[in-house]
């Protein structure tokens, strides 16, 4: 349902949605803030669990859209995971509704789980062929094979149906906690493939203190088991 018309023309198109991190919705909400973009947009169905959202005291719809006509550009952002049998008719209703605005790209932003830390952080590109070689020429490396699930799939399947290009940016991702770290790589991915400035100390500053209160909490379990006596076992 659309709540404001900003009258962009062939806006870019970003998205991010409940996934390995939470590093695409945590990013596209970073920029949605960077920017201060004005909801122009959100999605109502049935196939959205009976959820509501709220941050700042403030209710808001949990699957949304934003623009900013000074950037030409929106954000679509889905804070909750959507029922299985609702991805592929929402996945299709939000591509209606970008190819009316005219879009002709949409990057979805995701992160690839990986057990325990990521050892590495680096963003990768999966894009159609004819732009393989710009991403390559950014320096973002290209995944040569692999599946995206959920709704970040399903959204680039519809893209190839359509006259829009799909991209996903991706990235190594923490699955057990929110990674603020992967998606400060996506963002910087994003600003070096297509040409944003986008601040990401913020999303570092929240790295560091979660990577500290982890190594807080492992070394209090090291500690806590090295005290520990091994109990007495008994045979029968």
């Amino acid at each position: 349902m659309e709540v404001k018309e900003l009258g962009l023309k062939e806006p870019l198109v970003i998205s991010g949605f409940v996934g390995a991190g939470l590093v695409g919705s945590i990013a596209v909400d970073h920029i949605i803030n960077q920017l201060k973009m004005e909801e122009i947009a959100y999605v109502r169905s049935k196939h959205l669990p009976p959820a509501a959202v709220f941050v700042g005291e403030k209710l808001r719809h949990p699957f949304r859209i934003y623009g900013s006509k000074k950037d030409n550009l929106c954000a679509i952002i889905c804070e909750i995971p959507l029922r299985y049998e609702g991805i592929y008719p929402v996945s299709s209703a939000i591509l209606d509704w970008v190819e009316e605005k005219g879009a002709r790209e949409m990057v979805v932003l995701e992160g690839e789980p990986v057990p325990g830390l990521p050892k590495e952080r680096k963003p990768y590109c999966v894009t159609e062929f004819e732009k393989c070689e710009i991403f390559k020429e950014k320096g973002i490396e290209l995944h040569s094979k692999g599946v995206i699930v959920g709704m970040a799939g399903a959204v680039l399947n519809e893209c190839l149906a359509r006259k829009i290009e799909g991209t996903a940016l991706l990235t190594p991702a923490i699955t057990f906690m929110p990674d603020p770290e992967g998606a400060a790589t996506l963002v910087d991915a994003l600003n070096t493939s297509h040409g944003l400035e986008i601040d990401t100390s913020e999303l570092l500053a929240k790295a560091n203190e979660k990577r500290e209160k982890l190594k807080e909490i492992s070394e209090q379990y090291a500690k806590m088991k090295a005290t520990t006596k091994e109990p007495e076992r008994m045979y029968a």
